[in-house]
């Protein structure tokens, strides 16, 4: 069963500020999605599904390459915005459905491909929602993930998990490369490809983009101001004249065949 809680936590963030998603750089640049589309066999003849597409990015970029792809979402307001950016596109074979990725409404094996990118950290079950992309995904077909990562120590895990729930209150968590590796073997997919890419993000963009009032902006540029050193080092906060002018962190990148 779906989390109501989550679900309605996620359209209440979410759909004021659907139209920052869609013209977020994090979500428009290109270079850890590349990545996996290369690594996906793509050719014109492929059915996909991209799950929670939030602006539509992924899917555009693939309605380019294969036959038909459908982008879900939850929110009705980010599903207006993917319409919009596939109208500019002229992408006439992408369809649109309102989807929870926890229980996704298509047959069992309905897509060649499955794609999920920059979302899962908001599922409330991240292992209802594997599951779910790997029923629908058709015997000996792909699943592409990509999502932001922590690494394996616990003080920096803590420190930009509890940075992202002060920032975006739909944030669950970011989980590290081995519990990945792990839900995805668990769901019964036999990886293909594991990386993680480093992505900068310019703080003021970031940091607004969830529509959170100012005295919440300050907070979490405080709390990377008066971070402890390993954690500075490591995101590679960036200060500029006294203000946080950027950070980093790595978004993990999975392909995964299903028997």
């Amino acid at each position: 069963m779906t989390d109501d809680s989550g679900t309605r936590k996620a359209r209440e963030v979410f759909g004021p500020v659907a139209r920052r998603y869609r013209e977020s750089a994090d979500h428009v640049d290109a270079d850890d999605r590349e990545i996996l589309l290369s690594r996906l066999a793509l050719h014109p003849s492929l059915i996909a599904l991209d799950v929670a597409t939030g602006g539509g990015h992924t899917a555009v970029h693939l309605c380019r390459r294969i036959r038909r792809v459908v982008a879900s979402d939850l929110t009705p307001e980010m599903l207006r915005e993917a319409r919009g950016l596939a109208a500019e596109r002229s992408c006439g074979n992408l369809l649109f459905a309102a989807a929870d990725a926890q229980e996704l409404p298509f047959r069992t094996g309905a897509f060649d491909r499955v794609l999920c990118r920059i979302a899962p950290h908001h599922f409330p079950d991240i292992r209802a929602a594997i599951r779910e992309i790997v029923r629908v995904t058709i015997p000996g077909g792909l699943v592409g993930i990509i999502d932001s990562v922590v690494p394996d120590y616990p003080a920096l895990d803590a420190f930009l998990n509890g940075i992202e729930r002060v920032r975006d209150p739909s944030h669950v968590r970011s989980y590290r490369i081995e519990e990945w590796v792990t839900f995805l073997q668990d769901a019964g997919l036999s990886l293909a490809h594991v990386s993680a890419a480093w992505k900068e993000h310019p703080f003021p963009e970031w940091v607004a983009r969830t529509g959170r009032p100012p005295v919440v902006r300050q907070q979490v540029e405080e709390m990377f101001l008066t971070a402890f050193p390993r954690a500075k080092e490591y995101f590679r906060v960036r200060v500029e004249n006294g203000r946080v002018a950027a950070y980093s962190d790595e978004k993990g990148i999975f392909v995964g065949k299903k028997p």
